[in-house]
């Protein structure tokens, strides 16, 4: 079978972006997306352009998680007062059924995510492989991130990755809520050597993972610290590189896919 492995959030830290690296260098993840808003996006995207031609490297869409590239009065629905996004659960909770649990504003979301995109490209020099809407996602957020990938002609994540010729996908080796403990006993190892996603009966599957090293920034802006430690063990595992020989699980990228 096609597996598509995915590993979310390059640039969120530096710490994130080196475990990926690492992931891409010695183990088995060939797809990641920038966060392009982050202060430190011009030095991790040079740290990846080595390994460019194996890979896809596409945009983590991000309206929660650091600065915005936009200023705030272009996009005052998205941001706090010092000009850094609102989080996901800031977010959440502006969501009600008044507004459809959809607060956010259209061209607002689209002026900040084609920054972003334009930003990768200045930074990367080409357009980019693939789109992916980042962590608090919502009907108006979706729409935004599919007609942006129209109009740059290129793979929004979620139209692939439910496509109906890929195995059903989930993130089932998380444990929740995410306490230091559940995270420590968190196994995306044996979720894939146990075929816990059922990859061998289909044709082609994702997996989507976050894989990363830890430094203080990342507690600051993500939950998902030690399960990124956890999930690069993972990826750069003997067991889980032995399990795709064995099986001869072939690794493939959005690239593969643009004409599913």
């Amino acid at each position: 079978m096609k597996l598509l492995v995915q590993s979310d959030d390059y640039g969120i830290t530096k710490a994130v972006s080196l475990g990926i690296i690492e992931a891409i260098k010695f183990g088995i993840v060939r797809n990641t997306g920038l966060f392009a808003n982050m202060p430190w996006a011009e030095e991790v995207v040079d740290l990846i352009k080595p390994f460019l031609n194996n890979i896809a490297f596409g945009v983590d869409l991000n309206i929660s998680t650091g600065p915005a590239l936009l200023d705030s009065c272009e996009i005052p629905g998205l941001v706090q007062n010092d000009g850094t996004f609102l989080s996901s659960s800031m977010n959440r909770k502006l969501d009600n059924e008044e507004n459809h649990f959809d607060h956010v504003v259209y061209e607002e979301v689209y002026k900040e995510f084609e920054a972003q995109i334009q930003k990768y490209i200045q930074l990367v020099g080409k357009k980019p492989d693939y789109l992916h809407a980042h962590a608090y996602v919502t009907k108006t957020i979706t729409q935004a991130s599919r007609d942006l990938a129209k109009k740059y002609n290129v793979p929004y994540s979620i139209d692939i990755i439910e496509n109906e010729k890929m195995a059903p996908s989930d993130m089932g080796w998380y444990k929740f809520p995410p306490t230091l403990d559940h995270q420590l006993q968190s196994s995306l190892k044996d979720y894939i050597i146990e075929d816990k996603n059922d990859y061998l009966h289909h044709e082609y599957g994702v997996l989507v993972c976050h894989c990363g090293y830890a430094d203080s920034q990342l507690f600051k802006f993500s939950s998902f610290n030690l399960f990124r430690i956890k999930d690069l063990e993972a990826m750069t595992s003997a067991e889980v590189k032995n399990w795709f020989d064995e099986h001869n699980v072939e690794l493939v990228t959005y690239k593969d896919f643009l004409e599913l």
